[in-house]
């Protein structure tokens, strides 16, 4: 059996519909694998909460009212405080499991990089998703990183290594004709995670 799979949301992910969906695929894609998969956030949505698969174990953080209202879309000491509980919760995930990939989205990335060097005895490796710019030193360690679309790339592609990026479009081909089938996301997901977890054989 494949080892699991932590994947870390981003600080606005409950409000953040565009990775809900994104990350409702990405489990579904993991768990038909035969992965077991975590998902760390700052709290659920009723959308967030309907989107994921019973299989999924949960995790949030403290609620620190007022602190933990939406953060805004810019950096702030709201979304800063929101990364360093998700970060306290995800080594504490990592001291209890063994996973085999951290798997970050959007500013989550920076948690999950985070979380990795602290665990860095294990050589844990992370793979970063990103749909909007996140920071390089997030990018900097990255096994592999993984964007929705061209349009993505071109906009970060001087943040990030060509070399590591896989493109993998959103499974809605029944709202978007050019769309993949889920077949396809989840196939080419699995190659993205056989290479990070195989370098050397690819």
């Amino acid at each position: 059996m494949p080892p699991p799979v932590l994947i870390v949301a981003s600080t606005r992910a409950y409000a953040d519909t565009r990775e809900i969906l994104r990350i409702q695929d990405t489990a579904a894609a993991l768990l038909a694998e035969g992965r077991a998969v975590d998902l760390l956030t700052p709290r659920l949505s009723p959308l967030f909460r309907s989107a994921l698969s019973p299989a999924v174990r949960v995790f949030t953080v403290p609620q620190l009212v007022p602190f933990m209202d939406t953060p805004p879309n810019r950096p702030s000491f709201r979304r800063f405080l929101v990364s360093v509980l998700m970060f306290l919760r995800g080594v504490a995930l990592v001291s209890r499991r063994s996973y085999g990939i951290l798997h970050g989205v959007n500013d989550g990335a920076s948690v999950a990089r985070a979380i990795c060097g602290f665990a860095a005895a294990r050589k844990l490796p992370f793979v970063v998703e990103i749909h909007r710019p996140v920071s390089r030193r997030a990018l900097r360690r990255a096994a592999a990183i993984i964007l929705p679309d061209e349009q993505t790339f071109e906009r970060l592609r001087r943040r990030i290594p060509k070399a590591r990026v896989t493109i993998i479009p959103d499974p809605h081909v029944e709202l978007v004709p050019d769309a993949f089938t889920f077949g396809e996301f989840a196939q080419s997901l699995a190659h993205v995670y056989t290479y990070v977890q195989c370098p050397k054989e690819h």
